[in-house]
Protein backbone atom coordinates (compact mmCIF):
# COMPACT_ATOMS: atom_id res chain seq x y z
CA UNK A 1 0.00 0.00 0.00
CA UNK A 2 2.86 2.31 0.79
CA UNK A 3 4.01 1.87 -3.11
CA UNK A 4 0.86 3.83 -4.42
CA UNK A 5 1.10 7.37 -4.35
CA UNK A 6 -2.29 7.64 -2.27
CA UNK A 7 -3.34 10.25 0.76
CA UNK A 8 -6.44 10.54 2.93
CA UNK A 9 -8.74 12.85 3.31
CA UNK A 10 -11.80 12.41 6.72
CA UNK A 11 -14.64 14.38 6.80
CA UNK A 12 -15.38 15.15 10.22
CA UNK A 13 -16.31 18.58 10.31
CA UNK A 14 -20.15 18.32 10.48
CA UNK A 15 -22.38 19.56 13.34
CA UNK A 16 -24.23 16.52 14.33
CA UNK A 17 -27.48 18.18 14.36
CA UNK A 18 -29.46 14.47 14.49
CA UNK A 19 -27.65 13.36 17.84
CA UNK A 20 -29.61 16.03 19.40
CA UNK A 21 -26.27 15.86 22.06
CA UNK A 22 -23.98 18.66 22.79
CA UNK A 23 -21.01 16.55 22.21
CA UNK A 24 -20.45 16.04 18.18
CA UNK A 25 -20.93 12.51 17.53
CA UNK A 26 -17.68 11.71 16.16
CA UNK A 27 -16.68 11.71 20.02
CA UNK A 28 -19.56 9.73 21.27
CA UNK A 29 -17.37 5.97 22.16
CA UNK A 30 -18.28 2.55 20.40
CA UNK A 31 -16.78 -0.64 22.23
CA UNK A 32 -14.43 1.41 24.14
CA UNK A 33 -13.37 3.83 21.47
CA UNK A 34 -14.52 7.32 20.07
CA UNK A 35 -16.40 7.08 16.65
CA UNK A 36 -13.80 9.21 14.81
CA UNK A 37 -10.80 6.72 15.84
CA UNK A 38 -11.88 4.06 13.75
CA UNK A 39 -11.35 4.74 10.39
CA UNK A 40 -8.01 7.13 11.33
CA UNK A 41 -6.64 4.33 12.93
CA UNK A 42 -7.64 1.94 10.21
CA UNK A 43 -5.81 4.42 7.15
CA UNK A 44 -2.69 4.19 10.01
CA UNK A 45 -2.93 0.39 9.94
CA UNK A 46 -2.62 0.48 5.94
CA UNK A 47 0.26 3.49 6.30
CA UNK A 48 -2.05 5.80 4.16
CA UNK A 49 -1.37 9.62 5.09
CA UNK A 50 -4.32 11.02 6.71
CA UNK A 51 -5.96 14.31 6.70
CA UNK A 52 -8.88 15.80 8.28
CA UNK A 53 -11.51 18.55 7.38
CA UNK A 54 -12.68 19.49 10.78
CA UNK A 55 -15.21 22.38 11.88
CA UNK A 56 -17.82 21.53 14.64
CA UNK A 57 -15.58 21.37 17.88
CA UNK A 58 -12.56 21.21 16.04
CA UNK A 59 -10.37 21.26 19.31
CA UNK A 60 -11.86 18.24 20.73
CA UNK A 61 -11.93 16.33 18.03
CA UNK A 62 -7.90 17.52 17.17
CA UNK A 63 -7.04 16.64 20.47
CA UNK A 64 -8.53 13.01 20.36
CA UNK A 65 -6.82 11.84 17.18
CA UNK A 66 -3.35 13.47 18.57
CA UNK A 67 -3.66 11.97 21.74
CA UNK A 68 -4.96 8.35 20.39
CA UNK A 69 -2.85 7.79 17.19
CA UNK A 70 0.71 7.63 16.55
CA UNK A 71 1.10 8.86 13.24
CA UNK A 72 0.98 12.64 12.78
CA UNK A 73 -2.27 14.16 10.99
CA UNK A 74 -2.98 17.50 9.20
CA UNK A 75 -6.27 19.06 10.27
CA UNK A 76 -7.68 21.80 7.81
CA UNK A 77 -10.33 24.16 9.05
CA UNK A 78 -13.43 24.43 7.75
CA UNK A 79 -14.78 27.48 9.19
CA UNK A 80 -18.69 27.53 7.68
CA UNK A 81 -19.86 24.17 6.69
CA UNK A 82 -21.09 24.50 3.04
CA UNK A 83 -21.34 20.77 1.92
CA UNK A 84 -19.12 17.78 1.95
CA UNK A 85 -18.09 19.22 -1.76
CA UNK A 86 -16.89 22.81 -0.16
CA UNK A 87 -14.94 20.41 2.38
CA UNK A 88 -12.93 18.68 -0.43
CA UNK A 89 -12.43 22.02 -1.56
CA UNK A 90 -11.20 23.55 0.86
CA UNK A 91 -8.15 20.59 1.13
CA UNK A 92 -7.36 21.71 -2.23
CA UNK A 93 -4.16 23.01 -0.86
CA UNK A 94 -2.85 20.35 0.80
CA UNK A 95 -3.47 17.44 -2.35
CA UNK A 96 -0.15 16.02 -3.30
CA UNK A 97 -0.51 12.98 -3.84
CA UNK A 98 -1.42 11.24 -7.14
CA UNK A 99 -4.74 9.69 -5.73
CA UNK A 100 -7.30 11.41 -2.90
CA UNK A 101 -8.96 8.53 -1.22
CA UNK A 102 -12.29 10.50 1.38
CA UNK A 103 -13.80 9.10 3.48
CA UNK A 104 -16.83 9.58 5.93
CA UNK A 105 -15.57 10.51 9.91
CA UNK A 106 -18.55 8.34 11.27
CA UNK A 107 -17.98 4.62 9.81
CA UNK A 108 -16.93 2.90 12.24
CA UNK A 109 -18.09 -0.64 10.95
CA UNK A 110 -15.56 0.58 7.57
CA UNK A 111 -13.05 -3.19 7.23
CA UNK A 112 -9.31 -3.24 5.73
CA UNK A 113 -10.28 -5.07 3.31
CA UNK A 114 -13.13 -3.16 1.70
CA UNK A 115 -10.28 -0.29 1.50
CA UNK A 116 -7.52 -2.61 -0.58
CA UNK A 117 -10.67 -3.94 -2.64
CA UNK A 118 -11.34 0.26 -3.77
CA UNK A 119 -7.87 0.77 -3.87
CA UNK A 120 -6.70 -2.48 -6.42
CA UNK A 121 -10.13 -2.10 -8.31
CA UNK A 122 -9.22 1.59 -8.38
CA UNK A 123 -5.34 1.53 -9.25
CA UNK A 124 -6.10 -1.89 -11.73
CA UNK A 125 -8.88 -0.13 -14.08
CA UNK A 126 -6.89 3.30 -14.07
CA UNK A 127 -10.27 4.72 -13.10
CA UNK A 128 -10.53 8.31 -12.62
CA UNK A 129 -13.03 8.07 -9.83
CA UNK A 130 -14.21 4.84 -7.89
CA UNK A 131 -16.55 4.76 -5.05
CA UNK A 132 -18.27 2.56 -2.85
CA UNK A 133 -21.67 1.17 -3.02
CA UNK A 134 -24.40 -1.40 -0.75
CA UNK A 135 -27.63 -2.25 -0.56
CA UNK A 136 -30.52 -0.89 2.02
CA UNK A 137 -34.39 -0.23 0.50
CA UNK A 138 -35.19 1.53 4.38
CA UNK A 139 -36.13 5.13 3.04
CA UNK A 140 -36.07 6.46 6.79
CA UNK A 141 -32.31 6.08 6.59
CA UNK A 142 -29.92 9.14 5.32
CA UNK A 143 -28.26 7.48 2.47
CA UNK A 144 -27.98 8.79 -1.11
CA UNK A 145 -29.38 6.81 -4.25
CA UNK A 146 -27.66 5.45 -7.06
CA UNK A 147 -29.63 6.17 -10.27
CA UNK A 148 -28.08 4.69 -13.39
CA UNK A 149 -29.78 5.26 -16.80
CA UNK A 150 -28.10 4.94 -20.66
CA UNK A 151 -24.48 4.21 -19.50
CA UNK A 152 -24.74 6.98 -16.84
CA UNK A 153 -24.54 7.24 -13.28
CA UNK A 154 -25.25 9.90 -10.85
CA UNK A 155 -26.06 10.22 -7.05
CA UNK A 156 -29.36 12.11 -5.05
CA UNK A 157 -28.52 13.18 -2.18
CA UNK A 158 -31.58 11.24 0.47
CA UNK A 159 -33.37 14.97 1.17
CA UNK A 160 -33.69 15.09 -2.48
CA UNK A 161 -34.82 11.52 -3.66
CA UNK A 162 -38.37 11.67 -4.19
CA UNK A 163 -38.24 8.20 -6.10
CA UNK A 164 -38.98 4.43 -5.20
CA UNK A 165 -36.41 2.78 -2.61
CA UNK A 166 -37.19 -0.46 -3.21
CA UNK A 167 -36.53 -0.41 -7.04
CA UNK A 168 -33.41 2.50 -6.36
CA UNK A 169 -31.60 0.26 -3.21
CA UNK A 170 -28.36 0.93 -4.20
CA UNK A 171 -27.40 3.52 -1.77
CA UNK A 172 -23.72 5.85 -1.77
CA UNK A 173 -21.54 4.39 1.15
CA UNK A 174 -19.67 7.56 1.42
CA UNK A 175 -15.79 6.22 0.44
CA UNK A 176 -14.44 8.11 -2.89
CA UNK A 177 -11.21 7.35 -4.52
CA UNK A 178 -10.51 10.01 -7.23
CA UNK A 179 -7.40 10.67 -9.33
CA UNK A 180 -5.68 13.54 -8.15
CA UNK A 181 -5.48 15.43 -11.90
CA UNK A 182 -9.47 14.69 -11.84
CA UNK A 183 -9.92 16.52 -8.90
CA UNK A 184 -8.04 19.53 -9.97
CA UNK A 185 -10.36 19.85 -12.90
CA UNK A 186 -13.68 18.90 -12.19
CA UNK A 187 -14.04 20.56 -8.06
CA UNK A 188 -15.02 23.85 -9.65
CA UNK A 189 -17.60 22.55 -11.21
CA UNK A 190 -20.02 22.11 -8.49
CA UNK A 191 -22.75 24.14 -7.95
CA UNK A 192 -24.59 25.30 -4.74
CA UNK A 193 -28.17 23.77 -4.14
CA UNK A 194 -30.46 26.22 -3.60
CA UNK A 195 -32.62 24.25 -0.99
CA UNK A 196 -29.38 23.24 1.68
CA UNK A 197 -27.20 26.24 0.30
CA UNK A 198 -24.51 23.36 0.12
CA UNK A 199 -21.80 21.77 -1.97
CA UNK A 200 -22.43 18.30 -3.01
CA UNK A 201 -19.32 15.87 -3.09
CA UNK A 202 -21.74 13.61 -4.91
CA UNK A 203 -22.16 15.95 -7.33
CA UNK A 204 -18.72 14.65 -8.96
CA UNK A 205 -20.26 11.33 -10.09
CA UNK A 206 -22.96 13.15 -12.10
CA UNK A 207 -20.14 15.30 -13.49
CA UNK A 208 -17.69 13.22 -14.25
CA UNK A 209 -20.43 10.26 -15.81
CA UNK A 210 -21.50 13.66 -17.92
CA UNK A 211 -17.79 14.34 -19.00
CA UNK A 212 -17.08 10.82 -20.16
CA UNK A 213 -14.48 10.22 -17.35
CA UNK A 214 -14.37 6.52 -16.16
CA UNK A 215 -16.36 5.37 -13.27
CA UNK A 216 -16.25 2.69 -10.97
CA UNK A 217 -18.19 1.25 -8.57
CA UNK A 218 -17.74 -1.80 -5.55
CA UNK A 219 -20.49 -2.78 -3.78
CA UNK A 220 -20.10 -4.10 -0.62
CA UNK A 221 -22.36 -5.79 2.56
CA UNK A 222 -24.43 -2.84 4.34
CA UNK A 223 -23.24 -3.49 7.93
CA UNK A 224 -20.07 -3.05 6.79
CA UNK A 225 -20.31 0.60 5.57
CA UNK A 226 -23.51 1.93 7.73
CA UNK A 227 -22.67 5.35 8.95
CA UNK A 228 -24.15 7.27 11.99
CA UNK A 229 -26.35 10.17 12.25
CA UNK A 230 -28.62 9.34 15.77
CA UNK A 231 -28.46 7.78 18.77
CA UNK A 232 -30.43 4.64 17.11
CA UNK A 233 -27.89 4.12 14.48
CA UNK A 234 -25.52 4.08 16.98
CA UNK A 235 -26.69 1.57 19.00
CA UNK A 236 -27.14 -0.41 15.88
CA UNK A 237 -23.44 -0.15 15.13
CA UNK A 238 -22.20 -0.44 18.23
CA UNK A 239 -23.98 -3.84 18.37
CA UNK A 240 -22.88 -4.96 15.13
CA UNK A 241 -19.48 -4.14 16.97
CA UNK A 242 -19.66 -6.01 19.80
CA UNK A 243 -21.68 -9.26 18.11
CA UNK A 244 -17.91 -9.19 15.68
CA UNK A 245 -15.67 -8.93 18.97
CA UNK A 246 -17.78 -11.52 21.02
CA UNK A 247 -17.37 -14.03 18.16
CA UNK A 248 -13.64 -13.50 17.60
CA UNK A 249 -13.28 -13.80 21.16
CA UNK A 250 -15.11 -17.73 20.68
CA UNK A 251 -13.26 -18.47 17.89
CA UNK A 252 -10.17 -18.02 20.46
CA UNK A 253 -11.89 -20.47 22.74
CA UNK A 254 -13.71 -18.48 25.42
CA UNK A 255 -17.21 -19.58 26.53
CA UNK A 256 -20.05 -16.22 27.00
CA UNK A 257 -22.67 -18.24 29.39
CA UNK A 258 -25.07 -15.12 27.91
CA UNK A 259 -23.44 -13.14 25.21
CA UNK A 260 -25.78 -10.58 24.05
CA UNK A 261 -26.08 -9.43 27.75
CA UNK A 262 -21.94 -9.26 28.02
CA UNK A 263 -20.65 -5.53 27.25
CA UNK A 264 -17.30 -5.75 25.64
CA UNK A 265 -14.81 -3.57 24.65
CA UNK A 266 -12.24 -3.34 21.86
CA UNK A 267 -8.22 -3.61 22.93
CA UNK A 268 -8.93 -6.30 25.33
CA UNK A 269 -7.13 -9.98 25.82
CA UNK A 270 -9.12 -13.22 26.99
CA UNK A 271 -6.99 -16.50 27.18
CA UNK A 272 -8.98 -19.82 26.39
CA UNK A 273 -11.18 -21.81 28.63
CA UNK A 274 -12.02 -18.36 30.27
CA UNK A 275 -16.07 -18.21 30.80
CA UNK A 276 -17.65 -14.87 31.38
CA UNK A 277 -20.90 -15.03 32.96
CA UNK A 278 -24.23 -12.84 32.34
CA UNK A 279 -24.23 -8.85 32.35
CA UNK A 280 -20.28 -8.70 32.55
CA UNK A 281 -18.93 -5.64 31.45
CA UNK A 282 -15.35 -6.11 30.16
CA UNK A 283 -13.80 -2.45 29.53
CA UNK A 284 -10.82 -1.85 27.14
CA UNK A 285 -7.32 -2.49 28.62
CA UNK A 286 -8.28 -5.26 30.37
CA UNK A 287 -6.23 -8.58 29.88
CA UNK A 288 -8.01 -11.87 31.83
CA UNK A 289 -5.45 -15.07 31.43
CA UNK A 290 -6.83 -18.78 30.47
CA UNK A 291 -9.33 -20.92 32.63
CA UNK A 292 -10.71 -17.89 34.69
CA UNK A 293 -14.06 -17.58 35.56
CA UNK A 294 -16.24 -14.41 35.71
CA UNK A 295 -19.33 -14.50 37.14
CA UNK A 296 -22.00 -12.29 36.22
CA UNK A 297 -22.62 -8.62 36.68
CA UNK A 298 -18.81 -8.42 37.59
CA UNK A 299 -17.04 -5.24 35.91
CA UNK A 300 -13.30 -5.39 34.71
CA UNK A 301 -12.02 -1.93 33.84
CA UNK A 302 -8.47 -1.91 32.53
CA UNK A 303 -7.39 -5.17 34.62
CA UNK A 304 -5.35 -7.74 34.55
CA UNK A 305 -6.31 -11.55 35.65
CA UNK A 306 -3.70 -13.83 35.90
CA UNK A 307 -4.88 -17.76 34.83
CA UNK A 308 -7.14 -19.76 37.05
CA UNK A 309 -8.62 -16.46 38.26
CA UNK A 310 -12.14 -16.67 39.85
CA UNK A 311 -14.19 -13.29 39.36
CA UNK A 312 -16.99 -13.84 41.95
CA UNK A 313 -20.50 -11.84 40.93
CA UNK A 314 -21.15 -8.16 41.43
CA UNK A 315 -17.40 -7.59 41.81
CA UNK A 316 -15.75 -3.99 40.23
CA UNK A 317 -12.42 -3.93 39.75
CA UNK A 318 -10.18 -0.81 38.44
CA UNK A 319 -6.52 -0.70 37.06
CA UNK A 320 -5.57 -3.28 39.01
CA UNK A 321 -3.48 -6.95 39.06
CA UNK A 322 -5.00 -10.23 40.19
CA UNK A 323 -2.11 -13.20 40.51
CA UNK A 324 -2.57 -16.58 39.00
CA UNK A 325 -5.69 -18.65 41.43
CA UNK A 326 -6.73 -15.97 43.36
CA UNK A 327 -10.49 -15.24 44.04
CA UNK A 328 -12.07 -12.44 44.28
CA UNK A 329 -15.85 -11.12 45.74
CA UNK A 330 -18.67 -11.59 45.27
CA UNK A 331 -19.05 -7.78 45.68
CA UNK A 332 -15.75 -6.59 46.07
CA UNK A 333 -14.42 -3.70 45.29
CA UNK A 334 -10.58 -3.75 43.86
CA UNK A 335 -9.47 -0.28 43.02
CA UNK A 336 -6.33 1.99 41.89
CA UNK A 337 -3.05 0.13 41.50
CA UNK A 338 -4.03 -2.84 43.59
CA UNK A 339 -1.52 -5.76 42.55
CA UNK A 340 -2.18 -9.06 44.48
CA UNK A 341 -0.60 -12.35 43.88
CA UNK A 342 -0.92 -16.00 43.66
CA UNK A 343 -3.70 -18.13 45.08
CA UNK A 344 -5.11 -15.08 47.63
CA UNK A 345 -8.67 -14.55 48.20
CA UNK A 346 -10.85 -11.48 48.74
CA UNK A 347 -14.18 -12.21 49.88
CA UNK A 348 -17.43 -10.66 50.39
CA UNK A 349 -17.98 -6.91 50.69
CA UNK A 350 -14.23 -6.32 51.04
CA UNK A 351 -12.94 -2.80 49.42
CA UNK A 352 -9.21 -2.72 48.33
CA UNK A 353 -7.61 0.25 46.75
CA UNK A 354 -3.64 1.30 46.01
CA UNK A 355 -2.24 -1.66 48.27
CA UNK A 356 0.04 -4.93 47.69
CA UNK A 357 -1.20 -8.35 48.79
CA UNK A 358 1.37 -11.11 48.54
CA UNK A 359 0.34 -14.80 48.31
CA UNK A 360 -1.85 -16.68 49.76
CA UNK A 361 -3.40 -14.19 51.83
CA UNK A 362 -7.24 -13.89 53.00
CA UNK A 363 -9.42 -10.85 53.59
CA UNK A 364 -12.20 -12.43 53.51
CA UNK A 365 -15.64 -10.42 55.00
CA UNK A 366 -16.26 -7.21 55.37
CA UNK A 367 -13.45 -4.96 55.34
CA UNK A 368 -11.50 -1.85 53.88
CA UNK A 369 -8.20 -2.18 53.28
CA UNK A 370 -6.26 1.34 51.61
CA UNK A 371 -2.94 2.25 50.90
CA UNK A 372 -1.12 -1.24 52.76
CA UNK A 373 1.72 -3.37 52.12
CA UNK A 374 0.46 -6.92 53.13
CA UNK A 375 2.85 -9.95 52.80
CA UNK A 376 2.53 -13.87 52.15
CA UNK A 377 0.39 -15.83 54.54
CA UNK A 378 -1.51 -13.50 56.31
CA UNK A 379 -5.25 -13.76 57.27
CA UNK A 380 -6.95 -10.31 58.14
CA UNK A 381 -10.40 -11.06 60.40
CA UNK A 382 -14.18 -9.78 59.41
CA UNK A 383 -15.01 -6.24 59.91
CA UNK A 384 -11.02 -4.95 59.96
CA UNK A 385 -10.81 -1.24 58.88
CA UNK A 386 -7.35 -0.04 58.04
CA UNK A 387 -7.88 3.76 59.03
CA UNK A 388 -5.41 5.31 56.16
CA UNK A 389 -6.47 9.38 56.57
CA UNK A 390 -5.21 11.54 58.41
CA UNK A 391 -7.18 14.39 58.25
CA UNK A 392 -4.13 15.76 55.74
CA UNK A 393 -3.15 12.70 53.76
CA UNK A 394 -3.02 9.01 53.38
CA UNK A 395 -0.76 7.18 55.30
CA UNK A 396 1.05 3.56 54.92
CA UNK A 397 -0.14 0.51 56.81
CA UNK A 398 2.71 -2.53 56.17
CA UNK A 399 1.28 -5.95 57.22
CA UNK A 400 4.41 -8.65 57.30
CA UNK A 401 4.29 -12.37 56.37
CA UNK A 402 2.52 -15.10 59.22
CA UNK A 403 0.28 -12.39 60.58
CA UNK A 404 -3.22 -12.93 61.87
CA UNK A 405 -5.48 -9.93 62.08
CA UNK A 406 -8.20 -10.44 64.34
CA UNK A 407 -11.66 -9.65 63.74
CA UNK A 408 -13.60 -6.10 63.87
CA UNK A 409 -9.29 -4.69 64.06
CA UNK A 410 -8.83 -1.08 63.71
CA UNK A 411 -5.21 -0.43 62.45
CA UNK A 412 -4.49 3.42 62.71
CA UNK A 413 -1.45 4.55 60.21
CA UNK A 414 1.29 5.03 59.73
CA UNK A 415 1.83 1.53 61.01
CA UNK A 416 3.76 -1.87 60.70
CA UNK A 417 3.01 -5.29 61.71
CA UNK A 418 5.86 -7.21 61.74
CA UNK A 419 6.11 -11.45 60.94
CA UNK A 420 3.87 -13.74 62.43
CA UNK A 421 2.16 -11.21 65.09
CA UNK A 422 -0.81 -11.49 66.51
CA UNK A 423 -4.02 -8.70 67.03
CA UNK A 424 -6.90 -9.55 69.32
CA UNK A 425 -10.51 -9.00 67.82
CA UNK A 426 -11.96 -5.83 68.52
CA UNK A 427 -8.88 -4.29 68.97
CA UNK A 428 -7.51 -0.55 67.84
CA UNK A 429 -4.16 -0.77 66.84
CA UNK A 430 -2.27 2.45 67.18
CA UNK A 431 1.29 1.36 67.62
CA UNK A 432 3.98 -0.71 65.63
CA UNK A 433 3.46 -4.94 66.66
CA UNK A 434 6.71 -6.37 66.92
CA UNK A 435 7.33 -9.69 65.57
CA UNK A 436 5.73 -13.01 67.24
CA UNK A 437 3.91 -10.90 69.72
CA UNK A 438 0.43 -10.51 70.61
CA UNK A 439 -0.92 -6.80 70.59
CA UNK A 440 -4.92 -5.76 71.42
CA UNK A 441 -5.88 -2.71 72.23
CA UNK A 442 -9.59 -2.69 74.04
CA UNK A 443 -11.12 -1.68 77.34
CA UNK A 444 -10.85 -4.70 79.96
CA UNK A 445 -14.17 -6.34 80.11
CA UNK A 446 -16.34 -5.58 83.03
CA UNK A 447 -19.30 -7.99 84.39
CA UNK A 448 -21.80 -7.01 86.75
CA UNK A 449 -23.40 -9.94 88.57
CA UNK A 450 -26.92 -10.60 88.95
CA UNK A 451 -27.11 -7.00 86.78
CA UNK A 452 -30.46 -8.12 85.02
CA UNK A 453 -32.35 -9.21 87.88
CA UNK A 454 -32.07 -5.90 89.89
CA UNK A 455 -32.75 -3.95 86.67
CA UNK A 456 -36.28 -6.12 86.78
CA UNK A 457 -36.90 -5.41 90.21
CA UNK A 458 -36.54 -2.05 89.71
CA UNK A 459 -38.51 -1.81 86.74
CA UNK A 460 -41.32 -3.55 88.54
CA UNK A 461 -41.00 -1.69 91.80
CA UNK A 462 -41.49 2.17 89.13
CA UNK A 463 -44.59 0.57 87.48
CA UNK A 464 -46.25 -1.15 90.67
CA UNK A 465 -46.23 2.53 92.18
CA UNK A 466 -47.07 4.31 89.41
CA UNK A 467 -49.83 1.97 88.89
CA UNK A 468 -51.13 2.15 92.49
CA UNK A 469 -50.86 6.31 91.99
CA UNK A 470 -52.80 6.29 89.49
CA UNK A 471 -55.24 4.14 91.29
CA UNK A 472 -55.61 6.45 94.02
CA UNK A 473 -55.77 9.61 91.94
CA UNK A 474 -58.69 7.69 90.27
CA UNK A 475 -60.95 7.09 93.28
CA UNK A 476 -60.71 10.58 94.82
CA UNK A 477 -62.18 11.45 91.30
CA UNK A 478 -65.10 9.22 91.57
CA UNK A 479 -65.92 9.99 95.21
CA UNK A 480 -65.44 13.91 94.64
CA UNK A 481 -67.63 13.80 91.64
CA UNK A 482 -70.14 11.39 93.84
Amino acid sequence: MSKISIQAIVLAAGKSTRFNTETTKLLHKICGQEMILYPIKLLDTLKISTSLIVGCQSQKIEECVQHNTQQPKQFIKQTQQHGTGHAILCSKKIWKKDHILVINGDMPLITETILKQLIDTHIQTNTDLTFVTSHNSNPSQHYGRIIENDNSIRIVEARHFKGNSNKHCCINAGIYLFKKCFLEKTISQLAIHAESNEYYITDLVKIASEKKYTVKTINVPFDSIRGVNTMKELWAVEHIKRSDLISFWMNQGVRFNSAHTVQIDIDIAIGSETTIGCGVNIIKGTIIGKNCLIDSFATLDKVHLGNNVHIKQNSLLYNSYIGDGSQIGPFANIQENTHIEKNSIIGNFVEVRRTTIGNNTKIKHLSYIGDATIGNSVNIGAGTIICNYDGKKKQKTIIKDNVFIGSNSTLVAPITIEKGALTVEGSIITDNVPSQTLALGRARQATKKNYVEKKENEKNKKNTHSFSGAFKSDNHSISHDT
